[in-house]
């Protein structure tokens, strides 16, 4: 890697970030405020040229001083952003606009490292699936290192057990199921490659009974409220407007949508054709009529000019896709505020509750469950049937009267 001079840096930082998108009063100010900063922190150490090490340790004050309050949240964010930009250009030569990844607190060994990284890579699974394993084997590791193994030498069944006990006494029991699974994942890859002796496959094939809560779908007037407050004359109005209706036709999850590029949408045949990124498998929708129309509203008249093949992009430069589906999630929020329709916590009623919605208008309709599936995407139709819950006007032809069991007076007692 070449060595770059640090004041030159900044400039072609500054540059960068003008060329994506930034207003030049921005990329100065970024300029000023923190890429400067980054030089004289150079300058005080008689360094001309990027020094990494210096970077790094420059990251630890930051990291102290807002601990102790000396620094706000947003400066700290800044220089954090503003030092990654700046050493990203140092090293590639160019800036890609991304939302930092969120560190972890379950800090690793080289070795642990290594093994997961591995474990990881071997893994054809999908990119939530991934995150989920990543983080169950960081904090299995991270676990066995305060346990004083800095390796897998003497771990064992002992340890495993001992393990998963801290976990059902910290954690819910979905958790502890999720972290059964990905430790049996976890565990394959370390028999097939050396790591451990055993698989454990046995031992972590315990059944575990998962609560499942149903929660009730949004109901439709309240679907209404919300797409009659979006404001379509804005651009952003036409994006957010095309987003919630999509929701609420298909059911596509948030993470789903914010990935949809302009050629999932097929025009000629009326379908949406994408990839889950929570099964991995090929889904294909009908484009009904009014949610091709929003689409092709926000595309004709809302969408910026951008190189990005990106359905939905922000509204403010660098226009590029989302960074996350949780985007997504605080838009719809906004507007269910804006429509003064009330919420509480983990009441079901986020941007997923549309999904549900359309679960139980199909199942209510008497659209087969097996139909419901398919278009829902899900893997197993288990999934699908807790949608009949939700369906209570044919529950209620279920139901049995007290016919030949009516009790007589005093039986109650």
């Amino acid at each position: 890697m070449s060595t770059q001079n640090i004041c030159e840096l900044a400039e072609k930082t500054r540059a960068a970030m003008e060329q994506m998108g930034l207003s030049p009063y921005t990329a100065w100010h970024e300029y000023g405020h923190v890429y400067l900063s980054i030089v004289r922190l150079h300058t005080a150490n008689e360094k001309e040229n990027f020094d990494r090490e210096l970077v790094t340790n420059q990251v630890c004050v930051l990291e102290e001083r807002f601990e102790r309050g000396e620094l706000s949240l947003g400066h700290y964010q800044t220089m954090l952003r503003g030092i990654r930009r700046i050493t990203e250009m140092h090293d590639t030569g160019r800036i890609e606009w991304s939302a930092p990844n969120r560190s972890s607190r379950f800090v690793l060994n080289e070795y642990y490292e290594n093994i997961l990284s591995g474990a990881i890579l071997a893994e054809a699974i999908s990119v939530k699936a991934k995150n989920d394993m990543l983080w169950v084997g960081r904090k299995y590791f991270f676990w066995l290192i305060q346990e004083g193994h800095c390796n897998l030498k003497r771990v064992g069944a002992e340890e495993i057990q001992k393990f998963m006990i801290y976990c059902s006494k910290h954690m819910v029991i979905g958790g502890v199921r999720n972290v059964q699974i990905y430790m049996r994942k976890l565990y394959g890859f370390l028999k097939a490659n050396g790591y451990s002796e055993e698989s454990y496959i046995d031992l972590l094939s315990f059944k575990i009974t998962r609560e499942s809560k149903v929660f009730p779908a949004i109901p439709k007037d309240e679907i209404e409220k919300i797409l009659d407050i979006i404001d379509r004359r804005t651009q952003q109005g036409k994006r957010d407007y095309a987003i919630v209706l999509l929701g609420v036709a298909t059911g596509l999850r948030a993470c789903d949508i914010m990935r949809l590029r302009l050629s999932d949408i097929d025009w000629r045949r009326g379908e949406i054709k994408l990839v889950q990124i929570k099964t991995g498998k090929s889904l294909a929708l009908p484009l009904t009529k009014d949610v091709g129309e929003a689409i092709r509203d926000y595309i004709l008249h809302g969408r910026a000019e951008s190189e990005s093949d990106a359905l939905f992009l922000r509204v403010r430069p660098p226009f590029t896709g989302f960074a996350n589906a949780v985007t997504i999630g605080d838009m719809y929020d906004i507007y269910r505020k804006k429509a003064g329709l009330p919420r509480d916590a983990h009441d079901g009623k986020g941007f997923h509750g549309l999904r549900r919605s359309l679960g139980k208008n199909m199942v209510t309709s008497g659209v087969p469950v097996t139909t419901v599936a398919q278009v829902l995407g899900h893997e197993s139709i288990d999934s699908t049937k807790k949608y009949i819950s939700l369906d209570s006007e044919h529950l209620k032809e279920c139901a049995l009267d007290f016919t030949g069991i009516r009790p007589e007076r005093g039986e109650w007692l």
